[in-house]
Parts: C-alpha cells; sequence; structure tokens
C-alpha cells in the first residue's frame, strides 16, 4: 500500500532565477514537498514512530532554499528532492513544486511554478 505525506507552503525569501536582480534582491518562494513510500497495514501501532517528520522536511527544503543559488527552478527542486531521498531510505517517490510571484517579466503574470516529480531510482548510480 502507498502512503503519501505533503509539507504545503513552506515560504523562503531566497535568490534564484536567471536574472542577475533575482539573485540579488531575492524574492519569495513557496515549495510544497509530497513523499510517497510504502506502508504495511498490518504495522498499525499507536504509538510508533512516524516515517517521515515534517520537521526534518521543512530543514531540508530551508537548508536548500536559503544556502544555494540556483539559476534553473527545475535544477533547485531536484536537489531537494534529492537531500529528501538522502535523509529518509523508505521514501519511494518525491514531488516538489517551487512558485514564484515577484516576476520580472514585462507583463500581467500571477506567478510561475516548476513541478518535479521523482523515483529514488532516478537518483540511482
Amino acid at each position: 500500500m502507498k502512503s503519501r505525506h505533503a509539507v504545503r507552503g513552506m515560504s523562503f525569501h531566497a535568490f534564484h532565477g536567471v536574472q542577475e536582480v533575482e539573485r540579488e534582491l531575492g524574492q519569495v518562494f513557496s515549495v510544497d514537498v509530497v513523499v510517497e513510500f510504502d506502508v504495511n497495514p498490518g504495522d498499525d501501532v499507536p504509538n510508533a514512530e512516524p516515517l517521515i517528520r515534517d520537521a526534518a522536511v521543512y530543514e531540508i527544503t530551508r537548508n536548500v532554499m536559503t544556502e544555494t543559488k540556483y539559476r534553473s527552478l527545475t535544477s533547485l527542486a531536484e536537489k531537494i528532492a534529492r537531500d529528501i531521498f538522502a535523509s529518509f531510505a523508505k521514501i519511494t517517490g518525491a514531488s516538489v513544486s517551487i512558485r514564484k510571484k515577484q516576476l520580472f517579466i514585462p507583463g500581467n503574470v500571477d506567478s510561475t511554478q516548476v513541478d518535479v516529480e521523482c523515483s529514488r531510482e532516478d537518483f540511482a548510480g
């Protein structure tokens, strides 16, 4: 049986983007992380430790968002997924969405978003 666990709406002021102004002034990003893992229905124990800790997902995401600078949001999302896979052995899949609203686009655009879905096998080797 598959289970999904989501941490949504994490918000960070960070310095990612193609344009120099984005990397100098920064902007606010919203990040959603959904992880997938296998569960055994027979393992339902009331006091069992959770397989995924929300605070750990947040900290991994915060570290990547605030301690690096990426031009590509796709590469940034992949880095978050890679670090989450490295931290949680039981995760089989991950989805990372990154949105930004402070756009340097000459037009009326509400936001841009990158969605990356991957499995552990995508990072093997």
